[in-house]
């Protein structure tokens, strides 16, 4: 995507750069476009660039960006919870219900199943009609979910509620990261994506955690009802804090010429760049519907919102594009780089930690005499590497964008932030074999938890990474490629839940997780390879990237 407007020589050779790859740092001072603000910042380009209008999501104040960041983060806690409130109350669940490891094992792979491919319609309400009534509907379908969730005791009801709180809790796979390139610039999304990832991460941690101690006070049918309460808390909070983020930024920069060739005649493709910066403020007053300018000064006075028009439900109105925005993610199988990061996402966040959480409840108990209070109190270490992770792909992710893109003669490529994949290629394989190994010759559980700490700390990080990479790559079309991501990650983590027990019994733990940690070590290694050819792949995709692009703008839908 264009981000500047300037007329140097660097600004000629943005229009010539692969999707993905940008022109992040002013080394020289001499480009038109708007700069970063913060400490250490004041070369950064603002990518995308936003318009003019401060309503705006990109041009929202930092203490606005932080209340709709924390509604985010809110809401993915919320609903993500209820999806691993299971693990550690296993044992009593069997006690007292009709239900098998099987059943619950298919039925946690069934849920991540619709959690995937439930995106696809959810993710198109959401940017047709907006994304606030989404969340907040999300919300009071998993209260009531939740609440009736103790009810399903055997196999029939109890898969049938896992599908359904997979197919109304979906949208937290896919919209929150959406919401974040909505309101933060390319510079800062490492860090806040990272923070989504976080969120996400700590509630696989969290709620096993929590579960088993409200199971010890209260009963395990109480872990579920205690998931429909803070479902509810997190309604209240969203209803008045959240407000939307769709917004509808004209483009005024042009495709790259190399590409416009291609393209057949069609609307998406804008005009060239003005010179002037006078013409650039004129341009940029087009860009927005506002009121009419001031008769004295000429100024565009642009509307404002109350506090309650923050609160309705109602976004503005756009020509029906259902059908473009479900076909969309299907079209992210075409771009290789999108693939590969929702493979590097599935694989990491929750193949791996999916095998393990599929096992460890049981192997505390059985093996190690654990009660349920020690399995919940087994967790923490858990919640802690999702805390390392958080701050390892925000912090380093963040430096690594900028650095990188000031050693790199100003140019930002969205391979360097795959440098972070170098931690996962050492916690996981050392993370299995620790656990095979644990629970084949009995070692003391500290090694369970510590292969818990190296597991949770490497799926934290491979969100922020692998997402940032595919928005990152093809930013204006973030929204499809996001969910093409998640399809893959579910997809992956269906088929493991579903394939996990028999496998186990049929070879063993030490056997089972020795391949997997076989596996990790070159599925996480292939990052290598992006890293020298993924440019390539980005450069061989442009044309159909930006005949997409140019489809996608002409109904509105270029982010």
């Amino acid at each position: 995507m264009r981000t500047t407007t300037g007329t140097t020589p660097e600004s000629d050779v943005d229009r010539r750069l692969p999707p993905g790859t940008v022109h992040l740092i002013d080394r020289d001072g001499t480009e038109i476009a708007r700069h970063a603000q913060g400490k250490g910042e004041k070369d950064v380009i603002l990518v995308p660039e936003p318009s003019a209008d401060p309503e705006d999501p990109l041009n929202w104040t930092v203490r606005r960006k932080i209340l709709a960041t924390s509604c985010i983060v809110v809401y993915t806690i919320t609903i993500a919870i209820p999806s691993s409130a299971v693990y550690s109350i296993v044992t009593p669940i069997l006690q007292h219900t009709s239900l098998d490891l099987t059943d619950i094992n298919n039925g946690t792979g069934i849920m991540f199943l619709f959690y995937g491919w439930a995106c696809i319609p959810w993710q198109a309400i959401a940017l047709q009609y907006g994304k606030r009534p989404v969340y907040l509907f999300s919300l009071v379908a998993n209260i009531i979910i939740l609440a009736t969730a103790p009810l399903c005791k055997t196999s029939g009801t109890y898969l049938a509620n896992r599908i359904l709180l997979g197919m109304f809790g979906a949208p937290v796979e896919s919209l929150p990261e959406i919401s974040v390139t909505d309101i933060w610039f390319t510079h800062e999304r490492p860090k806040y994506l990272a923070l989504y990832g976080w969120s996400l991460s700590l509630t696989g941690k969290l709620a096993p955690m929590l579960s088993g101690f409200i199971n010890i006070g209260m009963g395990w049918e109480w872990t579920l009802r205690w998931c429909a309460i803070w479902c509810a808390m997190g309604l209240v909070y969203c209803f008045f804090a959240m407000e939307e983020t769709n917004y509808d930024r004209k483009h005024t920069a042009p495709m790259p010429a190399a590409v416009t060739e291609t393209l057949s005649q069609d609307g998406g493709a804008a005009s060239n760049t003005a010179d002037e910066v006078g013409t650039e403020k004129a341009q940029d007053s087009e860009k927005i519907q506002a009121s009419e300018p001031d008769s004295e000064v000429g100024q565009i006075q642009w509307p404002r919102k109350s506090y309650v028009d923050k609160l309705g439900f109602k976004d503005k109105k756009r020509p029906n594009r259902l059908v473009d925005i479900m076909i969309g993610p299907f079209k992210g199988f075409t771009y290789p780089a999108v693939v590969w990061a929702g493979l590097m996402y599935g694989a990491n966040n929750l193949v791996w930690l999916g095998v393990q959480n599929a096992t460890i409840g049981t192997v505390y108990t059985t093996q190690y005499g654990f009660s349920t209070a020690g399995v919940a109190g087994g967790y923490a270490g858990g919640v802690i590497g999702t805390i390392i992770g958080g701050y390892y792909c925000g912090k380093v992710g963040r430096l690594l964008t900028i650095k990188l893109a000031r050693r790199n003669g100003g140019i930002s490529e969205p391979e360097h932030n795959l440098y972070l994949f170098i931690a996962s290629c050492i916690l996981v394989p050392f993370a299995s074999i620790l656990y095979g190994l644990g629970v084949k010759y009995h070692v003391h559980w500290m090694a369970l938890i510590i292969s818990q700490v190296a597991l949770s700390i490497n799926s934290s990080l491979c969100i922020g990474c692998a997402l940032n990479y595919a928005i990152g790559s093809y930013g204006e079309l973030s929204g499809q490629m996001v969910t093409t991501c998640i399809l893959i990650r579910n997809t992956l983590s269906f088929a493991v839940n579903y394939g996990i027990t028999p496998w186990i019994n049929a070879s063993g733990y030490l056997r089972v997780y020795c391949i997997i940690a076989a596996i990790s070590l070159v599925w996480n290694l292939s990052f290598i390879l992006m890293v020298k050819y993924g440019r390539t792949l980005r450069e061989k995709t442009a044309a159909r990237y930006w005949r997409d692009v140019a489809h996608a703008r002409s109904k509105g839908l270029g982010h």
